[in-house]
């Protein structure tokens, strides 16, 4: 009896704890949706409510696949928003990781707000980096614990990446670009939505890193995005950038048709090869795209966004490099670059000697390639890398006293030089909203270097991404890391960036009262005006003072690739000849 008693009074108790979710974790949609979150606290203790795995959009499965997302139906019952939802199906290059991860029904979202809200408060969204391939906008990566010090909503997001995400055959069968129609989806749904978890749909911040930089200059040309975000960041990305810019004519399609050979699909007609796509197998059609690489892991991005044919619903359909009038011109912009984003690419050829042997091997082949000028003639690509090897290396190449310079160029290359020319487009209208140019210089206990395969011994640079480790709990959600210990400058950093970007959400500028004693700037032409953050100052004060206005950012870099235009399109890329001549003479 005794036993008996005890059981069913531990029963008893399991259905009294079972039975006490917070009222202030039940929420209901507009559509009757119910969803029931989960308690969670910030780095320093205070409250959150996390619903976890909310879905945005039907599974793109089935017949649904190589489409744009659908509105997701209303359920009839509590959806327990606990866990974090699966990653999008993918590997992952740039950690030369060749397992595949995720899952093809990953159309989720994580919602954090603080615990106690008691007007709307601004609403951040975060599209994650992984050069439209990779990445996720959950755990592990992307936490709430450091936002979630100030009162804001955040929302981390999936979106479809890699040939399932852009794969395009250039028409209705497959128009592409669907990864960032999944992020139009989530403003759209955030818009419908938001109000109910406490945040004001009108104050939109969206933010991201990388592709999801890129993503956030593609939405401001998107008339799909219009009035549905009203602050951008872009992070060490835009649209301009080689490897996240519309693919050159005709490349969509080819690689579309080579997908189609590798899954043993028809060919000979679109409709019949994309029926047959999808049914492939999600996990071989992701592993597949490892072989358009044409030298180590470049082109860095095989299905990059497109530009559209025009039909109901196409999120790109001109050109943005050639695009002044964007409605984005109108929305606060801040933007920048960290000062050795290179060391994405060159850290593992430095660390790695046999990947550095194979670079000098086939230099000329591999720099077009992977910096992308391998779009135009064999005589134009030898002009371009003779100018490279004279400007970077004094013909040198790479040898030890020429390293910095390597990564230099990567720098320019890939991250340094699109920037530029997306502000020349912004910069000729005279009357866009501000906009705010930094460059990130902080040398921290830890480097993403690391996990770009370059060893976690030798300092290479402030390399891409490195700012995101101070906005997210990156230290404490990954394995990297855990051999340093965070300095009290790189934990100052941290309150500074959240600080910053949290003023910008709430205000549309970043200093809108001073900041360590300083007011940012507003870059309004060239030389640009910027703000210098970290402790690789370059005054006497190195190390000692963690922010500073500057002015002129690089600007013989600037000059070089701008006389280059290595990454404009060739004479006999489908643009009008007229626009082409006319921009050519602007940009």
């Amino acid at each position: 009896m005794v036993k008996l008693f005890l059981l069913l009074t531990l029963c008893g108790f399991i259905i009294l704890t079972y039975g006490r979710t917070s009222e202030n974790l039940k929420v209901q949609l507009p559509d009757g949706s119910r969803i029931i979150g989960r308690y969670l606290t910030s780095d320093s203790g205070k409250g959150i409510r996390a619903f976890l795995g909310v879905p945005y959009a039907e599974p793109p499965l089935g017949d649904l696949r190589f489409k744009a997302p659908q509105k997701k139906k209303p359920w009839n019952f509590e959806l327990k928003a606990h866990n974090d939802p699966p990653i999008c199906i993918q590997r992952d290059p740039f950690r030369r990781d060749y397992e595949i991860s995720g899952s093809d029904d990953c159309l989720y979202i994580n919602i954090y707000t603080p615990e106690k809200i008691e007007k709307l408060l601004p609403v951040m969204v975060f599209f994650h980096g992984g050069g439209f391939m990779c990445g996720s906008g959950i755990k592990p990566f992307y936490g709430p614990d450091y936002l979630l010090e100030h009162d804001v909503i955040y929302i981390g997001a999936n979106y479809r990446v890699g040939p399932l995400g852009f794969l395009s055959t250039g028409d209705d069968n497959s128009p592409g670009n669907f990864g960032l129609k999944d992020q139009v989806f989530i403003l759209k749904w955030i818009n419908e939505n938001i109000e109910v978890f406490g945040g004001d749909k009108n104050l939109v911040t969206i933010f991201g890193e990388s592709a999801g930089g890129a993503s956030v200059t593609y939405h401001m040309h998107s008339h799909l995005s219009k009035g549905l975000f009203h602050r951008g960041i872009a992070q060490s990305g835009t649209n301009l950038a080689p490897w996240g810019a519309v693919a050159h004519r005709n490349v969509a399609q080819e690689r579309a048709k080579i997908m189609g050979e590798k899954m043993n699909c028809p060919t000979h007609d679109n409709s019949e090869m994309m029926a047959c796509l999808r049914k492939a197998s999600p996990q071989k059609i992701t592993e597949a795209f490892y072989d358009y690489f044409k030298w180590d892991t470049d082109p860095m991005v095989p299905f990059p966004p497109v530009i559209e044919h025009e039909h109901e619903g196409a999120f790109l359909t001109e050109n943005p490099r050639f695009k002044f009038d964007m409605h984005g011109n109108d929305v606060p912009l801040m933007t920048g670059v960290t000062s050795e984003e290179g060391v994405l690419k060159t850290g593992a050829l430095i660390y790695n000697k046999d990947l550095t042997a194979d670079l000098l091997k086939n230099w000329e082949r591999a720099l077009p390639i992977s910096l992308y000028y391998d779009h135009h003639n064999q005589q134009k690509q030898d002009e371009i890398t003779k100018k490279i090897d004279e400007f970077y290396f004094n013909n040198q190449k790479l040898t030890l006293d020429t390293q910095k310079n390597f990564t230099d160029l990567w720098t320019d290359g890939w991250f340094f030089h699109a920037m530029i020319d997306y502000l020349k487009l912004r910069f000729s209208n005279e009357k866009r909203a501000p906009t705010y140019i930094y460059l990130f210089t902080h040398k921290g206990a830890a480097s993403f270097s690391e996990i770009f395969k370059a060893g976690s011994e030798t300092y290479y640079g402030t390399a891409h991404a490195e700012e995101l480790q101070y906005i997210f709990p990156i230290r404490k959600d990954l394995h990297y890391f855990f051999n340093s210990i965070p300095t009290e400058q790189d934990k100052k950093i941290s309150k500074i960036l959240t600080k910053l970007w949290v003023n910008f959400a709430y205000t549309g500028n970043p200093t809108p009262t001073e900041v360590e004693g300083l007011i940012w700037k507003e870059a309004n032409a060239f030389p640009l005006d910027y703000m210098r953050i970290g402790n690789e100052m370059k005054t006497e004060t190195k190390g000692q003072i963690l922010m500073s206005i500057e002015k002129d950012l690089n600007p013989e870099r600037a000059n070089f690739w701008n006389e280059l235009k290595a990454h404009y399109p060739a004479d006999d890329d489908d643009i009008e000849v007229t626009t082409r001549k006319t921009m050519k003479g602007e940009l």
